[in-house]
This record gives structure tokens, C-alpha cells and sequence, in this order.
């Protein structure tokens, strides 16, 4: 994923910003939505499409709005996939499921943020939140630093226990489920916080000198983060995604998340920082921030590939006639 990002910064990548497309459900407070994103490597001579198509419904946990994905598909599952294709051919090399690959390329880009802005000494994680982005972010994170203890918070108390007792015994790194997020920041050096809220899960009054901030969603973390924090560096200058309603609908449908409109181009994105084209940290008293603020094509270029050629080394997936997606009427 690093050398991604440099490819990226040197322009020899390219991204498109994500578009979410929906329609009226007949299930109440719910809507279909289809996603799209694209982004290829010339490095790696691949272009990657990701789609979802979803049923999103918005709900309230323990006061805490939260978009949800209803596994309607098949026998209680849903659809993700990424279709990856030859960029000196043209030909479709691959469809693969995102689940994994969605999650990790999270993951990995949070704590590429942490390896070049949190302290080198950083011991303490605080992670909100108990989902597959939360493990995904525990184990990364903790590969990136020298982590010796995990904070773990959720509202939900029997999740966190569950995870935090799940982790620990997965990276044998002492783990803690505790009873606030407040609690899981004070006396950290890493907050990472990796929900699907829609409303703040931290407050940026907790954050003090020395500590990076790491947040996977604008939604989730506290605006007054930016303004505090020394040094800020996002991961795409995109923004936001792009949203698409039928014509004639006054209020959003359910499950549709609007991004704050601001000036992106005030902060540095990833690849800058990784190539030195914007300043990491200078002080160990300095309070960091990296808003992995939406995700982007080359982030499933990079994965699909890796996926692609470990498939092909070890003689996994299924292999399919190509011309079942060749035709000879020119598009």
C-alpha cells in the first residue's frame, strides 16, 4: 500500500472520487445504494472497480445514530466485489469479494498516518469500537508501534469484552475493555477511533500533547480536532462522496451521509507526507491528526493485485473463460 501512495504522489496513479448512487426501499427508514469507486497502478498495469450494492438502513444504539448494511443477499450476506483489470490489455483479470480487502485497506492506510505522524515511543492504543474496522485497525496499528497495551471501548458491553478478550489472545498484547471512551483516551499516545457512527465518538478536549488522533469517517470524529491538533494530513483531498437521489426528493433518504463542505486543499493527503512533501511531526509535544476521511480506486488496486497474484502463486480461486466478457462490437 506504501508504494502505492508514492506511485500516486509521483503520478504514475490514478483515482476518481467514490459515487453512491440510491433508490426508495419498500422497507421503512431503508434504501437501496450502490457505490462505485475506480483507481489503477501503472506500476502494477492494473485498474481496480469496487462496487456495493446495498439495503442501508440508519438506527440508534445507546444514542449513537449508525448507518446499517442488512444482509438481504443470498441467505443473510451481502455484496461487495472488486473487479480488477489489465491496463495494457483491457481484459478482466479478476472478480473477487471486498469484505477482506475492505477492511484491511482501511486498515493499512490508518497506520501508514500513524507511521509518519505518532511518536516513535507511542505504548498505549485507544481504539473505539468492536467491528471488523476495529480489528483491522488493532492489528495494523499495533505493527506500526511498539504497542505494549490496548484500551478498547464500545457502547455495546458485551461486544468489547468479547473483542478486547479476542485481540489479546490473537496478538498477545494486554487488552482492556473499559466503561467510557473518555477513559480508553486518558493517558494514551494512539486514539484511533473506528466506528460507523454517524455523530462524534470522541471529544477533542481529551486530546493532549503528544497524542495522534486517527479517524476512519469525517462523521465520527469531533470537527474542533482540526483546529487543535498541530499537524493534520488527510487521505484524499476528494472530500466526500459523491451522492446521487432521484430527481424531486426535498429530504435525503434514509441512510445517506453528506460529508461537511471545507476546504480540503488546506490539509496535506497520505502521499505526501510518505514522499516529504509536507511535514510529519517536528515535537514529541505535539498533538498529530490523520482524518482517513474516504476511501479511494488505488487503495483496491493495490489489494486486488496483492490478492491477484497470491491467488495465481498458489493455485487458488477459479479460473473462467475470458471471452465470457469479450465481445467484437466496439463499446
Amino acid at each position: 500500500m506504501e508504494e502505492t501512495y508514492r506511485e500516486l504522489a509521483n503520478g504514475q496513479a490514478v483515482n476518481c472520487p467514490v459515487s453512491q448512487t440510491y433508490l426508495p426501499h419498500s422497507m421503512a427508514q431503508t434504501s437501496y445504494s450502490f457505490k462505485s469507486v475506480n483507481g489503477g497502478v501503472k506500476k502494477f498495469g492494473v485498474l481496480a472497480l469496487r462496487i456495493t450494492s446495498d439495503i442501508v438502513r440508519e438506527t440508534t444504539v445507546n444514542d449513537s445514530v449508525r448507518s446499517e448494511k442488512l444482509p438481504l443477499a443470498g441467505k443473510g450476506q451481502f455484496l461487495g466485489l472488486v473487479q480488477l483489470f489489465s491496463v495494457e490489455t483491457g481484459e478482466l483479470l479478476a472478480i473477487m469479494p471486498d469484505g477482506f480487502i475492505q477492511q484491511t485497506r482501511v486498515g493499512l492506510t490508518s497506520a501508514l498516518g500513524a507511521k509518519v505522524l505518532a511518536r516513535d515511543d507511542s505504548e498505549v492504543l485507544a481504539l473505539i469500537g468492536a467491528g471488523g474496522q476495529a480489528r483491522s485497525h488493532f492489528r495494523f496499528m499495533t505493527a506500526v508501534r511498539p504497542i505494549k497495551r490496548v484500551k478498547i471501548f464500545s457502547p455495546n458491553p458485551e461486544h468489547r469484552r468479547a473483542f478486547a478478550a479476542q485481540m489479546e489472545r490473537e496478538t498477545e498484547i494486554p487488552t482492556e475493555a473499559v466503561e467510557s471512551a473518555e477513559t480508553a483516551v486518558a493517558d494514551c499516545d494512539i486514539v484511533c477511533s473506528a466506528t460507523n457512527s454517524s455523530r462524534p465518538v470522541i471529544s477533542a478536549k481529551w486530546l493532549q500533547p503528544g497524542m495522534h488522533y486517527n479517524s476512519i469517517r469525517e462523521f465520527e470524529m469531533d470537527e474542533a480536532a482540526l483546529e487543535k491538533s498541530d499537524v493534520v494530513a488527510i487521505h484524499t483531498r476528494f472530500g466526500g462522496i459523491q451522492h446521487f437521489q432521484p430527481p424531486g426528493i426535498d429530504k435525503d433518504l434514509p441512510g445517506v451521509r453528506r460529508e461537511k463542505p471545507r476546504d480540503w486543499n488546506r490539509y496535506p493527503e497520505i502521499q505526501d507526507l510518505l514522499v516529504g512533501k509536507a511535514p510529519r511531526r517536528t515535537s514529541d509535544r505535539q498533538i498529530t491528526f490523520f482524518l482517513n476521511n474516504v476511501g479511494t480506486g488505488v487503495q483496491f488496486a493495490a489489494m486486488g493485485y496483492c490478492a491477484y497474484r497470491a491467488a495465481k502463486e498458489k493455485g487458488l480461486g477459479h479460473e473462467i473463460p475470458t471471452d465470457w466478457f469479450l465481445q467484437d462490437i466496439k463499446p
